[in-house]
């Protein structure tokens, strides 16, 4: 238990101060949101370069590791989608932007800090080569699916153009920063070029600082949502991210698929991180249940103090 404190401990720490922060105005609003954009937009592809550039995974074969989380995603957002729809009445874009709340893990601002403390610079490699599948994966998913969404409800009567959809889908994806990190990470692994020296040294000063502004500016932006309405479908939500979604790949991972131990620890832990702020992002960029996302990230957020040391005691 002890180790499970040690771990989490500093974790939620600096996200309350953050949030206390925030909440106290001893910090502006703006300078949450400039500590997101630096870890979201440098910090983190910083990171996510060198570990790619740098990354010694061994023998194992990935792909057993990407079905299975891609798996448990799909579980979780059929889940959502579907008692949104049955249960609660709602009408076929709510049902995407359920299944993005209840799917999309915060893997950058909690998972890379959590991953980093439980598992050290191995299972932040390992985590690197999921947030690699994970955010195009997701991306797509949502995209689609909202585009067939908007048909369903009747809001939109022109055919759905696949190709059109793909090429806008494709450029956003490619001025996305942590996709650049990914790529920048790939070609400096297959060049001839040394890590080290000076560049090497400012990379990882800039890598070093990702984990606790991470957490900080996460506390601080956490002080944006609250609970407006929504409130037994958020609740749902965050528990399918937070129960279904490790137990999901839990059970893929030891009775399925054997993963190996480091990269079932890193899966199960990556599901469980509760939902990040991309299902409010999605939600406000198709102008759809923003406050059903809104609150399911801070009833996840709060519902993780509990749930994650429980599975950390499960994998550890």
């Amino acid at each position: 238990m002890g180790t499970i404190i040690d771990i989490i401990a500093p974790v939620f720490a600096l996200i309350a101060l953050g949030y206390v922060t925030a909440r106290f105005k001893f910090l502006p609003e703006a300078a949450g949101d400039g500590l997101a954009q630096f870890v979201v937009k440098l910090a983190v592809p910083v990171l996510l370069m060198r570990s790619i550039a740098t990354a010694q995974l061994g023998d194992v074969n990935p792909w057993g590791f990407l079905f299975a989380y891609g798996i448990t995603v799909i579980v979780a957002w059929a889940l959502a989608g579907a008692i949104i729809v049955a249960v609660f009445k709602r009408g076929w874009r709510a049902s995407v932007i359920a299944g993005v709340s209840a799917s999309f893990s915060n893997l950058v601002l909690l998972g890379i800090p959590l991953i980093e403390r439980a598992f050290g610079e191995p299972g932040l490699q390992v985590l690197f080569f999921l947030i690699s599948f994970h955010l195009p994966f997701m991306m797509t998913l949502s995209t689609f699916l909202m585009e067939h969404a908007v048909r369903a409800d009747g809001v939109e009567k022109s055919p759905l153009r696949p190709l059109a959809i793909a090429k806008t889908l494709a450029r956003n994806l490619a001025l996305n920063p942590i996709i650049i990190g990914i790529v920048a990470g790939l070609l400096w692994r297959f060049s001839s070029v040394p890590y080290g020296g000076l560049p090497g040294d400012v990379i990882d000063a800039l890598a070093r600082t990702t984990g606790p502004l991470a957490l900080f500016s996460l506390g601080m932006g956490l002080i944006k949502y609250g609970i407006k309405g929504n409130l037994a479908p958020a609740l749902m939500l965050a528990g399918l991210s937070l129960i279904v979604m490790p137990a999901t790949i839990y059970i893929l991972g030891t009775l399925v698929l054997a993963l190996p131990p480091l990269w079932l620890q890193v899966a199960v832990l990556s599901a469980a991180s509760p939902t990040g702020m991309n299902a409010y992002l999605i939600a406000t960029y198709f102008n759809r249940a923003q406050g059903l996302a809104t609150n399911t990230i801070i009833l996840a957020t709060l519902g993780s103090v509990v749930t994650l040391p429980l599975w950390l005691s499960l994998i550890l």
